[in-house]
């Protein structure tokens, strides 16, 4: 949703320079009191209507304007000299006013409209950061699932252990060869083996619903019910990483950084408005119409004011004609200057907007500072789970042969219960680290490749 209100505020921003029609149509009457010969007895009566069709914009460079007019009126009178009655114009009038100085370059309606990109782009750096946070919830989510069922078999395993020394121990009590207390110890190590399981599959049913919560659609009918199995069991351990390459890429792609670039453009943006208004404002005004007059001319004879003798009719479409053919031009070209005497508030904005950017940029070294930590770091911890990876399983190796050489002993009455107990519970918690092992490589694979994409 940010992306679209940032849209929608861009559209808002450009929509300044949409055209925009004005219409206005109008009925007026007049009576005058008679102050001439010409007014006759009972005053002086004027009436008619008039109508103006105008466009204007704001033009999206230079900082200009433009309006492009059209006027028109009828207009009716009891004036005994008045030549056209009704009498009937219209004109034609094209205007442009244009800065030079001040609001050239850059006002603040283009300032406003970049701005608005800028954050536009901005809420697309902030939903690819959702993403890629979505993402990465998902991965570890998945490694966890994978590390919780694989804690589960382990457990298992330790229970068939557990279980199977309790059945040896039974037989040797049961014939005198060994105390009832071994008994007593194999019964003991079952029963924790097995809260251990029961606590393991309840981790795997807590870390199927992580995972569900973020892949699953929520509205399914069978959302808490669909059963979610991994496809890969077993991670595969890759090269060591290329934590150089990595902050390379971290420092040109990472969108924390990229949105405080972006930041730093909008303060360059504001820069630019406030050094712009501290300029002198100097405009070139210019203006151009043609005009048409019509209607119905008295025709007179003998002195003034003569007598009527007839009339003589121009159509509206004559009137027309002479706006279009610019028979009656005229036009007007004119510059205004304006200036405040003495410090302006636009000095103080470019002050202001100067430190903010001072403030952006310290802000962007810092963001830098801590990428390239977190990128080192995170490398570090995949180098370091993939050395704890190998020791731990040469630690599960040697667990293993020491139980199998335990039991043995055992078997031949060289060794106790108690220590071929401790042998397989060494060997459980040897399996366990090596499980926590490659859960720790991938979590800190997914934590590495987040590191170079987002400060997140």
């Amino acid at each position: 949703l940010d992306t679209a209100i940032s849209q929608e505020r861009l559209n808002a921003a450009k929509a300044a320079y949409v055209p925009t029609l004005q219409t206005g149509v109008s009925r007026n009457s007049q009576l005058q009191p008679p102050t001439s010969l010409f007014s006759g007895t009972e005053g002086l009566e004027i009436g008619g209507w008039s109508g103006t069709a105008n466009i204007v914009q704001l033009m999206p460079w230079g900082g200009g304007n433009y309006l492009f007019g059209v006027d028109n009126s009828r207009t009716t009178t009891n004036n005994l000299i008045s030549s056209l009655n009704p009498s009937v114009t219209a004109r034609l009038q094209l205007g442009i006013s244009q800065p030079l100085l001040r609001g050239f370059k850059i006002d603040a309606t283009r300032a406003e409209v970049d701005i608005a990109q800028r954050n536009r782009s901005i809420a697309d750096t902030q939903l690819e950061e959702r993403v890629i946070d979505t993402g990465s919830s998902g991965e570890r989510a998945y490694w966890s699932l994978v590390a919780a069922r694989a804690l589960t078999d382990v457990q298992q395993q330790a229970l068939d252990l557990a279980l199977e020394l309790e059945r040896t121990n039974r037989a040797r009590v049961d014939v005198g060869q060994s105390p009832p207390l071994d008994l007593v110890a194999a019964r003991a190590e079952v029963a924790q083996r097995r809260e251990n399981l029961i606590v393991s599959r309840t981790q795997v049913r807590q870390a199927e619903d992580r995972l569900r919560t973020l892949i699953v659609d929520p509205t399914r009918p069978d959302f808490w019910s669909v059963r979610l199995e991994p496809a890969d069991l077993v991670p595969a351990v890759g090269p060591m990483p290329d934590v150089d390459a990595a902050v390379r890429r971290a420092l040109a792609d990472r969108t924390d950084l990229v949105r405080a670039r972006k930041e730093i453009e909008i303060d360059e943006t504001g820069i630019s408005l406030a050094k712009s208004e501290t300029r002198p404002d100097l405009r070139l005004e210019a203006n151009y119409l043609t005009d048409g007059a019509g209607g119905t001319r008295m025709l007179r004879t003998g002195g003034f004011p003569g007598t009527v003798i007839g009339s003589e009719s121009t159509s509206y479409g004559n009137v027309l004609g002479q706006v279009l053919k610019f028979d009656y031009p005229a036009w007007t070209v004119g510059m205004t200057f304006s200036y405040p005497l003495g410090k302006s508030a636009a000095e103080a904005n470019l002050a202001r907007a100067r430190i903010e950017k001072d403030q952006s940029s310290t802000r962007l070294r810092a963001l830098e500072f801590t990428a390239v930590r977190q990128v080192r770091e995170a490398g570090w911890l995949v180098e370091q789970n993939q050395q704890r990876i190998e020791t731990a399983q040469l630690s599960r190796e040697l667990a293993e042969q020491r139980l199998d050489a335990e039991q043995r002993r055992f078997e031949v009455g060289m060794s106790t219960s108690f220590l071929v107990i401790q042998a397989q519970r060494d060997l459980a918690v040897a399996r366990n680290n090596v499980l926590q092992a490659v859960l720790d490589y991938q979590l800190a694979v997914v934590a590495f490749e987040t590191a170079q994409r987002t400060g997140r």
